[in-house]
């Protein structure tokens, strides 16, 4: 009896000593590994407010808003939205955490959620590639996650592909954990080995719900699933059998939503050819995973890339260097390359590269579009780093200084492409440049009354998240909503009624039209040219992604209406008949050198009030100089063919009456910083001084 006890003691006492090695080995940090975890952050929450949120970002944020029932009702048919909700549902209670702390409504705050999600890559392919391939290629792979530019980029960004990758990382790591600590008997055992493939189903489930293409990694899985259970020689019955269930499980889930996506793809998205372009695409997702959009010539990006596929050919062929802590024994250089592969960690590698790519291969017969986009295969990425990390070892194998130069090199090129990220290149759609510009139009027009129309109706989240947000003043009347694709013939019926009744309605001044995503709606700008035909233009603005115009609604006043602060009242003729009654500086402070709005140049911004003071018989050139008090020029007024001196011209000016006429005063880029002059003149006329603008 005694030693049946005490057996059985030694049996709970082994099983738990193995299982608290598994949570050592998850939670316990090393010094570098903090090291790494700390790069990662930096690069991370590196300026997080940079970049306005795009349409996509929004469209997040209007899910985000809706009612968790609903998100999970609608979205799982994927009709009005080609995601699943699991993101949408985190992003969800996410805002609403941030609530409690006044902070819903920051862009910073709401991209943490992706910042975290990226902190947990890197500390998964860690803890999973130490597992599989040893500490040193863990740490590099870990490393190189935290430094590549697309893997920060998206960390930073308000969707779904970071977090889905995450989530495979760490459903990979359980899978993995549970064949590497696997205690025999009892009931603790069986906890412990309950735990991680709970832990592997909720983050495949994750995963899938979350962006559908993780399901191009089920088939891999489940090759994975026999090669860790023959590792060794002999078939682990057990293990099999507790992740074949898993596994099952997990598709079972699937299946509905996998029914779902197959019929919406297979009916908006045109076929293709299977393995169109097959090494274009390996070379294209090899820079996506790399140096990416790196700011270097042709020739120095071309080598630094096939440098990256040097490193993973190496690491996804040759046996590696450091076997500590390794899932898998080292594999002699005498065996074949095949049976090196075969029986080494390589071959997860092969299946967890190879696998989703062969499957997206394959589906370019049905959808042309598998690779389109540079964020539909980031689920690969830190895979793929994992390889080139290993290369760096297997390298390390055969000429040790030459395998601690190429991780140097690698590392050194990873954090070279990183700063081209927070530069305005890498502008998508800057709405919050669009917002901030109405914004501080109307802060500079207190007596108009304004309105915008936003075309088409669906990127309205984009634009109303910053003007509702960073408004001082009233909220902004949006409309919008012409229905379905537009074409000439419903100018007259849907157009035309529609933006005369805003106009009617409203009574405005000015009315803004912002467009976007106008291929398929309004491939003819129809509401555009519906606008230059009735109303002058005042400005027009190209804030990256959107076009920005703005109308004068009216133009022709009996008196002054309330004006700005800064206006001044010059009272004095411009040109015969003609009297500068008040000038408007709208932009009193400007760059010389633009990048958000019009680059290269600055423009200032300035509203004029004309008035006839008697018949003009001859049209006179009105425009705006900036001058420096030397009296050199740098900057004169562009001239626009929509504008109100083209549209309602001196000559038909009723004598008495205001006329409201605005101009862009195009600077020269090479303008100092100084307090500028600005003078309205007409051609042959001396001109007005019209107050000063501080250029930066």
């Amino acid at each position: 009896m005694s030693s049946t006890h005490s057996s059985s003691q030694g049996s709970i006492a082994t099983a738990a000593a193995r299982r608290t090695a598994f949570w050592q080995s998850l939670w316990t940090s090393s010094p570098t590994e903090v090291v790494i975890l700390i790069a990662a952050a930096l690069t991370r929450f590196w300026r997080l407010e940079f970049h306005s949120f795009w349409f996509d970002e929004a469209v997040s944020l209007a899910w985000a808003r809706a009612n968790p029932a609903d998100i999970l009702r609608i979205t799982m048919q994927l009709s009005r939205d080609k995601h699943p909700p699991a993101y949408y549902l985190a992003l969800n209670y996410w805002q609403g955490l941030l609530e409690w702390f006044g902070a819903a409504e920051s862009d910073a705050a709401l991209r943490t959620f992706g910042v975290l999600m990226g902190l947990l890559m890197v500390w998964g392919i860690i803890r999973l590639a130490t597992q599989v391939s040893g500490r040193a290629t863990g740490l590099l792979a870990g490393l190189f996650v935290a430094l590549a530019p697309v893997l920060v980029w998206y960390s930073q960004e308000l969707r779904m592909f970071q977090p889905a990758a995450t989530a495979i990382v760490w459903a990979l790591f359980f899978m993995v954990a549970a064949k590497r600590h696997n205690p025999s008997r009892g009931r603790s055992a069986a906890l412990s080995r309950l735990l991680r493939w709970l832990g592997f189903a909720a983050a495949l489930i994750l995963s899938l719900y979350s962006y559908l293409y993780a399901a191009f990694f089920l088939p891999g899985l489940s090759l994975s699933l026999i090669l860790l259970a023959r590792r060794g020689g002999t078939l682990d019955r057990r293990y099999m059998l507790e992740g074949s269930t898993a596994l099952a499980i997990v598709t079972a889930l699937f299946l509905p939503l996998a029914g779902n996506a197959w019929l919406v793809n297979s009916a908006e998205n045109p076929p293709g050819a299977a393995f169109a372009d097959f090494l274009p695409n390996l070379w294209l997702q090899l820079t996506i995973f790399t140096v990416w959009f790196a700011s270097w010539s042709a020739g120095p990006k071309i080598a630094g890339i096939a440098f990256f596929g040097l490193l993973v050919a190496a690491g996804l062929t040759l046996p590696g260097k450091d076997r500590h802590g390794s899932l898998f024994p080292p594999q002699p250089l005498a065996r074949s390359l095949f049976q090196r592969i075969a029986a080494g960690e390589q071959a997860l590698l092969w299946l967890w590269i190879g696998g989703p790519l062969l499957i997206g291969n394959l589906l370019l017969a049905a959808n042309a579009a598998i690779f389109r986009e540079d964020r539909y295969f980031l689920f690969l990425a830190p895979f793929v780093l994992w390889a080139a990390a290993r290369g760096v070892g297997a390298i390390g194998r055969l000429w040790t200084s030459a395998g601690i130069y190429s991780g140097v090199v690698a590392v050194a090129l990873l954090a070279a492409a990183l700063p081209v990220l927070w530069t305005p290149f890498m502008f998508r759609e800057n709405w919050r440049a669009a917002a901030e510009y109405i914004n501080a139009y109307r802060e500079h027009s207190p007596g108009s009354v304004a309105a915008a129309v936003i075309h088409p109706y669906f990127v309205l989240p984009a634009l109303e998240w910053y003007l509702r947000r960073e408004s001082t003043a009233d909220e902004l009347p949006i409309f919008g909503n012409f229905g379905d694709t537009l074409t000439p013939e419903k100018s007259d019926s849907i157009i035309a009624p529609h933006l005369q009744e805003i106009v009617e309605d409203l009574g405005a001044d000015t009315v803004w039209l912002v467009q976007r995503h106008l291929t398929g709606v309004d491939d003819q700008r129809l509401v555009q040219a519906w606008m230059d035909a009735n109303f002058p233009l005042i400005t027009e603005q190209y804030p990256t992604g959107i076009h920005l115009r703005g109308y004068a609604v009216r133009h022709r006043y009996q008196e002054l209406p309330e004006l700005s602060d800064t206006a001044i009242l010059p009272n004095a003729q411009v040109f015969p008949g003609i009297e500068l009654a008040a000038c408007e500086i709208v932009t009193p402070v400007v760059a010389a050198r633009d990048v958000i709005y019009h680059p290269p140049s600055g423009w200032v911004h300035l509203r004029l009030w004309l008035r006839a003071i008697e018949a003009v018989v001859e049209e006179p050139t009105i425009y705006a100089l900036i001058q420096s008090d030397d009296g050199n020029i740098w900057g004169r007024s562009l001239e626009r063919a929509g504008d109100v001196l083209a549209v309602y011209p001196p000559a038909a000016w009723q004598p008495g009456e205001l006329v409201r006429v605005e101009l862009d005063v195009n600077l020269n880029p090479l303008a100092r910083r100084d307090s500028y002059n600005v003078k309205v003149e007409a051609a042959g006329e001396i001109g007005v001084p019209c107050g000063r603008a501080q250029i930066e």
